[in-house]
């Protein structure tokens, strides 16, 4: 008698393992997880339309609404699931009795590159998938353009008159409308966030629609201008993809060698074709990695704060975090540059704990996941590994932002000014971050210069005083 295959709401492959020589299938939406993590509704929707989607394509696919796994998995037998991206859920079905086997999901070599280094450096591990996968490089096996590299080429500012396509965009359905009608009707569970048309992809078919649209209208100008923060604009050229790859429903290589094609085709250039495929066989890769070798909950920093009211939407002043939040707030997404440098970037600066930064990266946007915000939010933004992950804290103050964004335009504080009612509160707080762990920071040769500045600076106490209001704006 063949086994029970469960698939989770973030393993939905049509080809996944679990489904070899199944009899039945499981499907299992569980509000359980809801209540621990606070979560925006645009991702529950998501999940649930992409999970009832799947079901909506099998004969003997049984589909579950429950309070919690356990409830929906009593007296089950012989329970068969891809293991679990998600330590906590890897930890709590096998308490349940359910079997694991290996996952199809992510395109492995982490662990054998991984094993008896010291420091694993993302660059040193893309360079090896590259080359492990067979990835733009050249008949000789030597990287196409002979770079292996175009980060330094895709830094471009944001110009005025930047003019960008319209993104993709999903049809819903009457699947998407019965999730929208489920959602309103929860007891128990707060959601946050508004409600709206569905933006990502929730199959295999949209997925792939999703990917074409990108090379065709996106990749080529996505290199040079994918750090650029536009405030009316926060897809600008992303591709918008992260979410369907971390459901499942886009096969990471597929995306990859798609964007090859373009390159040896001649519809994108070297840096912009190079930089997406970093991002998903380099960065994705390693960030999945990183999260099975180094997940404790690391505080190097000893930061102390609760997560701002900011980050819920209380208004700031701010012109950069009101806009990014509000754009949450909106469609659960920011691009990865306005995570880092306006987001995450204050939380670092705020003294923020990092595993509040992660549950909220987590539940907020519509590819959260714990895999990726842990490494992310926790250990290179946040450094909370203590350099693991990063040689030195992503910490920044006022001018970077105004160099790389819209936002200080419509700002009323001025990004160079540190201390004084007009100074900005970004930089009052990059600052003060400096001064107080500047006895940690003082052995890492990369952060000299700024501890140099640092050392000169004759009006720490004003700037220590407009830190202070900083965090009370915060909230």
């Amino acid at each position: 008698m063949g086994h029970t295959a469960l698939i989770l709401g973030d393993q939905l492959m049509r080809d996944n393992p679990a489904l070899d020589g199944a009899e039945r299938v499981l499907f299992v939406e569980a509000l359980a997880p809801l209540r621990r993590v606070r979560t925006h509704r645009r991702r529950a929707h998501l999940v649930f339309s992409a999970m009832r989607h799947f079901a909506a394509e099998l004969e003997n696919a049984e589909y579950v609404r429950a309070d919690s796994f356990a409830d929906a998995l009593k007296d089950r037998r012989d329970v068969v699931c891809a293991e679990p991206n998600n330590a906590g859920a890897r930890a709590a079905l096998r308490r349940l009795g359910v079997r694991f086997v290996a996952s199809n999901q992510f395109l492995g070599g982490f662990d054998e590159w991984a094993h008896g280094r010291k420091r694993l450096l993302m660059e040193d591990f893309y360079r090896a998938q590259r080359r492990r996968l067979g990835v733009l490089l050249d008949a000789d096996g030597q990287p196409e353009g002979e770079r292996w590299n175009y980060d330094h080429e895709n830094r471009r500012p944001p110009k005025a008159g930047l003019l960008t396509p319209e993104p993709w965009r999903p049809r819903e359905d009457e699947i998407d409308a019965q999730v929208r009608r489920d959602l309103d009707a929860l007891d128990g569970v707060e959601l946050w966030g508004a409600d709206g048309p569905r933006q990502v992809a929730a199959t295999p078919g949209e997925a792939r629609d999703a990917l074409d649209a990108f090379v065709r209208d996106r990749l080529p100008e996505f290199g040079p201008w994918q750090d650029a923060m536009v405030g009316d604009d926060h897809v600008v050229f992303h591709s918008q993809l992260s979410a369907p790859l971390n459901l499942g429903v886009l096969e990471p290589l597929r995306a990859v060698r798609a964007a090859e094609q373009a390159y040896r085709d001649g519809h994108a250039p070297p840096a912009s074709v190079e930089g997406f495929v970093r991002q998903i066989i380099g960065w994705r890769e390693y960030v999945w990695g990183m999260y099975w070798q180094r997940r404790d909950r690391g505080n190097a920093l000893g930061a102390q704060r609760e997560l701002p009211a900011a980050f819920w939407g209380e208004p700031t002043g701010w012109n950069c975090l009101d806009t990014v939040v509000q754009g949450v707030n909106e469609d659960a997404y920011a691009n990865h540059i306005e995570r880092l440098m306006v987001l995450s970037n204050i939380l670092l600066l705020a003294g923020v704990k990092p595993w509040e930064a992660v549950r909220w990266f987590q539940g907020s946007f519509i590819d959260g996941a714990e895999w990726v915000m842990a490494p992310n939010a926790a250990g290179m933004a946040l450094y909370a590994d203590g350099g693991e992950m990063m040689s030195k804290p992503y910490a920044a103050g006022g001018n970077y932002i105004n160099k790389m964004s819209t936002f200080c335009g419509g700002c009323r504080y001025e990004p160079n000014v540190r201390a004084g009612e007009d100074a900005c509160p970004v930089t009052a707080l990059y600052w003060d971050f400096m001064d107080r762990h500047q006895e940690r920071l003082s052995g890492n040769r990369r952060m000299r210069m700024p501890l140099r500045t640092l050392s000169r600076l004759d009006d720490l106490d004003a700037v220590r005083e407009r830190s202070r209001a900083a965090l009370r704006e915060l909230g």
